[in-house]
């Protein structure tokens, strides 16, 4: 060999090393496997790595046997996802790698496949290697139970659970993949962690889906301006969710999966109401989905990691719509429907429906929904107050955590904290009930003003409370959660006012989403600025509020959130106000009989205005159905029945193409999607042309 020759490395080599240069994160857990193979092991010889498909399993194990090699130490390498799971092919496949006992480490992939070799492999082959050998098994389950049950087992058996990475550890990825800084903040809010979705989202073609975005909750860059981080690449979530499933669902374990991915938890009966199944189908579902390595099992139900709740849905909204539309409904009307019963529970049902709304392009830009499925909500008790108070002392002053601690002295009650996964305050809420003429309260000047404000438009009758949703700090989605909860349960809740700050992120813009009308500003102790949000519900019963709501955040379009200013409150009540809007139409080709119609004093039309600007109204609430995709029916129905000529119902039916029941049934739905739109036009103004 001359001298100036240059041994050329093998692509192996080459891969290895590339792969040591983009590896990023695991320290702990390479510590660790370092350790158990260069030092003096204590007893552990069986490693088993596990967590959800996608989180970096393979790789660290690449890592681990790249480094085993530098150490000079053996190390053999089985991939059960092209080994069949039988012994004759396990113990093929190392043979084809050169004698086993000369192994210093066995490392397994793929470890859920292992089927029935995993008993052969702890009863029979184990046992019968070289006390020297380390072996490491990854696999997207737990080992099971025998592992921990077996004397000569469970201490030498270490079990490590591998989450996702840090936003410090995924930001570092994707710079070693070349991402630029003004993306890297927007794909990691993406990814949740996920090394899978990093890589995948770190392809240069899909990164201008993530502009730099607003600050979230916490401060950190808010990302995709929408729902989720995925919609912009159809062929990005496919291949998500291949790798996350690895198998193609039934047609009712997809079903499931939708529910999984719209609720916030997913329980027996969640699953049973929301597909109308057996309970037997149900129990089948529940327990096909807690089998999957993305699904936690807590304490309130099932949980996905949040990449996949997300691909999940943004999967569902692409390929059915109409489906997306009716299965929102029907778990909309379960969390009404169980909030409303008051039962010890409400914490966990109002939370499943404020959970609901994230959805929604305004909910999805102001607030940072990350692990709000995985708070708990409850009353505060003396062991919180501290740690609450210093909250609100940081938020909003130390007069008010002092003024705070003297309610808390009046009224324990209004305290509700929010708690994380590891039982950590992430939130609180304060929100006393008042009374009319409460004089026995703290001298609170905000507590006043609520309560003037409310004697002098409609004062509080006995039994009927005012609820001052006082102060909030921390999480936005926990608040949302406590006060949905509140406003559905608070007995006698006549009112309510919600104290927020001024901003394009936090709780003033889903107040405003939510319909509440904004009051002007006022100031607490120490020239404090609070905003308050007014919702009088003996005019808008929950139950109301809460369907028109669902309308809201189905329709999705953010000139339906404009909440209208103090003082708006509609002229008439809701049932009259839909009567009057079928008579209107009824009458909308004669001016005479139009020029009768009580909605003329409404804000329908300007003061003074006359019946053919109340006839426009209507003519463009029909253009606003037909314009949408899923109601455009109804508008024709409309069109056709009042504003193309009179003509009989029985003609209309023919005109439309529809038997007359089918007729008559979207009649009776087109005038009560009318009567909404031309309710939120009164209270919000007419859509943007």
């Amino acid at each position: 060999m001359s001298s100036g020759h240059i041994p050329e490395r093998s692509y192996a080599e080459m891969l290895a090393a590339l792969r040591n240069k983009m590896f990023t994160g695991r320290s702990a857990e390479l510590r660790l496997l370092r350790e158990l193979l260069l030092g003096e092991r204590q007893g552990c010889s069986v490693v088993w790595l596990h967590g959800m498909g996608g989180v970096g399993k393979t790789a660290l194990l690449r890592r681990f046997a790249d480094e085993a090699q530098t150490h000079e130490r053996v190390a053999r390498t089985v991939d059960m996802r092209h080994v069949k799971a039988e012994p004759e092919a396990f113990e093929a496949a190392l043979a084809a790698q050169g004698p086993t006992e000369d192994a210093h480490v066995l490392v397994v992939d793929s470890g859920e496949l292992l089927g029935p070799v995993e008993s052969w492999l702890r009863d029979v082959f184990l046992p019968r290697m070289p006390s020297h050998l380390l072996v490491v098994v990854a696999g997207r389950r737990p080992p099971s139970v025998e592992w921990r049950t077996d004397a000569q087992w469970w201490h030498v058996l270490r079990s490590v659970r591998l989450g996702g990475m840090n936003d410090v550890e995924a930001a570092q990825l994707l710079r070693n993949r070349g991402v630029s800084e003004h993306a890297t903040a927007a794909l990691v809010r993406a990814a949740h962690g996920l090394p899978l979705a990093l890589v995948l989202l770190a392809d240069p073609g899909d990164q201008g889906m993530y502009p730099a975005g607003p600050q979230d909750d916490h401060g950190s860059a808010a990302g995709p301006r929408h729902v989720t981080g995925l919609q912009g690449s159809p062929e990005l979530v496919g291949e998500l969710l291949r790798l996350l499933l690895r198998e193609s669902p039934t047609l009712p374990q997809t079903d499931a999966l939708h529910v999984l991915s719209l609720a916030r938890v997913t329980s027996e009966e969640l699953v049973r109401y929301a597909l109308e199944v057996s309970a037997a189908e149900g129990r089948e579902l529940c327990d096909w989905l807690r089998g999957l390595s993305f699904v936690q099992n807590t304490a309130e139900g099932l949980v996905p990691h949040p990449l996949a709740r997300d691909a999940l849905l943004t999967d569902l909204r692409w390929r059915g719509p109409e489906k997306y539309e009716r299965l929102f409904r029907r778990l909309y009307g379960y969390q009404v429907e169980r909030v409303r019963q008051r039962t010890g529970s409400r914490w966990v049902f109002g939370a499943g429906l404020a959970h609901l709304g994230r959805t929604h392009r305004i909910a999805w830009d102001a607030v940072d929904w990350r692990d709000a499925d995985r708070q708990r909500l409850r009353p505060a008790g003396p062991d919180d107050l501290e740690e609450v108070l210093a909250g609100v002392e940081k938020e909003h002053g130390v007069a008010a955590g002092r003024l705070a601690l003297r309610w808390w002295q009046h009224q324990p009650t209004a305290f509700t904290v929010a708690e994380d996964g590891l039982g950590q305050i992430v939130g609180a809420v304060i929100a006393p009930s008042l009374e009319a003429g409460s004089t026995r309260i703290p001298d609170d000047p905000v507590a006043h003003a609520a309560l003037a404000h409310t004697a002098d438009r409609s004062p509080l009758r006995r039994a009927e409370r005012l609820l001052l949703a006082r102060w909030i700090t921390g999480s936005t989605a926990a608040a949302c959660s406590v006060l949905t909860t509140l406003w559905a349960t608070a007995p006698g809740l006549a009112m309510s006012w919600t104290c927020t700050r001024e901003g394009p992120r936090g709780l003033a813009p889903m107040l405003t989403l939510y319909g509440h009308r904004r009051a002007g500003t006022m100031h607490g102790p120490d020239s404090e600025r609070v905003l308050p949000f007014v919702q009088d519900w003996r005019g808008t019963p929950f139950d109301r509020w809460a369907a028109t709501l669902r309308t809201r955040l189905l329709a999705d379009e953010p000139s339906a959130a404009r909440a209208p200013e103090a003082g708006t409150e509609p002229v008439m009540p809701w049932p009259e106000f839909a009567d009057a809007v079928k008579h209107a139409y009824r009458s909308a080709l004669d001016p005479r009989q139009l020029a009768e119609s009580p909605l003329l004093a409404t804000r329908l039309v300007s003061p003074g205005g006359d019946s053919s600007e109340l006839r426009e109204a209507l003519v463009e609430t029909v253009a606003q159905l037909r314009s949408h995709p899923g109601r455009r029916q109804l508008g024709d129905v409309l069109e056709i029945t009042y504003l193309s000529g009179p003509r009989s119902q029985q003609a209309a039916a023919s005109r439309a193409g529809l038997s007359f029941g089918t007729y008559r049934r979207r009649l009776s739905s087109a005038l009560a999607r009318a009567a909404e739109l031309l309710r939120e036009r009164e209270l919000y103004g007419p859509m943007p042309r």
